[in-house]
């Protein structure tokens, strides 16, 4: 027969232990429920421009216009043709194989480090902390046409060049 203190002793020993369960299993519950909040997926644009384009030709947008900023551009830039513009899908641009170029191209196209484009129809804007200008270009699978007025004087009419660029 079982004493009284032994009865006392187990049912505490019981207690003890289901109480510890018992915690411990709230415990786990309230770990396991609680909100977990992740950070949202970065919004991807899956724009057609998404991807690397390199300098084919600058001209005017009317043939024999004659546009003194493109010559200036040729002289300071001599790589011109070698520029190359990622569109990322993050909606920035990356520049490479011509820093030159970007300098030079900088007042009528801003591109650069902390760039980031946006495509609404046939409209591209292209900002940066200090502009964003707004352009009106083609595109194909491998050609991409942006129109940009290289006349600076707002009170002038626009003096249009074409950029043009082929996908790599």
């Amino acid at each position: 027969m079982i004493k009284l203190p032994q009865l006392i002793m187990r049912f505490t020993q019981t207690l003890s232990k289901t109480t510890f369960l018992a915690f411990l299993f709230m415990a786990i519950v309230i770990v396991a429920c609680k909100d977990d909040k992740d950070e949202p997926d970065p919004v991807v644009d899956t724009n057609p421009i998404v991807g690397t384009w390199q300098v084919t030709a600058i001209t005017p947008e009317t043939a024999g216009t004659t546009i003194p900023a493109l010559s200036l551009v040729t002289t300071f830039a001599p790589c011109l043709m070698n520029l190359k513009l990622t569109f990322k899908a993050d909606n920035t641009i990356a520049t490479a194989d011509c820093p030159e170029a970007v300098s030079a191209i900088g007042p009528y196209v801003p591109v650069g480090n902390d760039s980031k484009w946006k495509v609404d129809g046939d409209k591209l804007t292209l900002s940066n902390s200090s502009s964003a200008q707004q352009f009106k270009f083609t595109q194909t699978a491998t050609n991409l046409t942006i129109i940009v007025n290289t006349n600076t004087d707002a009170t002038k009419p626009p003096v249009n060049a074409l950029l043009v660029f082929k996908r790599i």
